[in-house]
């Protein structure tokens, strides 16, 4: 599969993720999965789009083992939406060093 089908596939899952409630922690954590998926299907041609696609694939990992744990632990609605927010966030950057845009 070509990488901008790949970026697309990417952009798609990051959308998804951004209309997730709080209430929705098994999709939260499958779009973050498929996200880290996309990003290993990824052609690496150089060194630096090697060092982009190791950064980006530590985020969203990072995004997967700390934060995710965090928000499924969270007790309160209120705790529950602001890891969400992190958890979107690094996924934004994700994207922003993919170079992907809606």
């Amino acid at each position: 599969m070509e990488n901008e089908q790949i970026k697309t596939k990417i952009l798609a899952d990051y959308t998804t993720l951004l209309g997730l409630k709080h209430d929705s922690p098994g999709l939260v954590k499958d779009k973050l999965k498929l996200i880290g998926e996309h990003i290993d299907q990824l052609g690496r041609s150089t060194f630096e789009e090697k060092d982009v696609l190791t950064n980006a694939s530590r985020l969203i990992n990072s995004a997967l083992t700390t934060e995710y744990v965090a928000f499924a632990e969270a007790l309160t609605e209120e705790d529950k939406e602001e890891v969400l927010a992190q958890i979107k966030h690094k996924a934004a950057e994700v994207c922003q060093l993919l170079q992907i845009h809606a």
